[in-house]
């Protein structure tokens, strides 16, 4: 039986808030970023001073769900491959 390593480097984003990153220790070399979206989106609307109350993995209430929505809605491949490359940019290559 074969047994692969893995590492794991821990973070918390300015916009996206806590996340992990998983190295394969074997070639290629593969890496995984793990990102909450209900994360992202309570700091999205912290940072736009929109009241909401938060549950635990989500979001009970918002004072303006239509942009919520949008909020959410917006989080696309785009952002999160800047944020895996950010994060890729300060990280050492096992």
């Amino acid at each position: 039986m074969v047994v692969c390593n893995h590492y794991y480097f821990y973070a918390v984003d300015e916009d996206f808030g806590p996340l992990f990153i998983k190295f394969a220790s074997y070639f290629p070399h593969t890496a995984r970023i793990c990102i909450d979206g209900h994360e992202y989106a309570k700091r999205q609307l912290t940072l736009e001073g929109i009241e909401f109350e938060a549950l635990d993995n989500g979001i009970f209430s918002c004072a303006n769900p239509v942009r919520l929505q949008q909020i959410l809605d917006e989080l696309n491949e785009t952002k999160i491959e800047a944020l895996a490359y950010k994060w890729l940019d300060r990280l050492p290559d096992p």
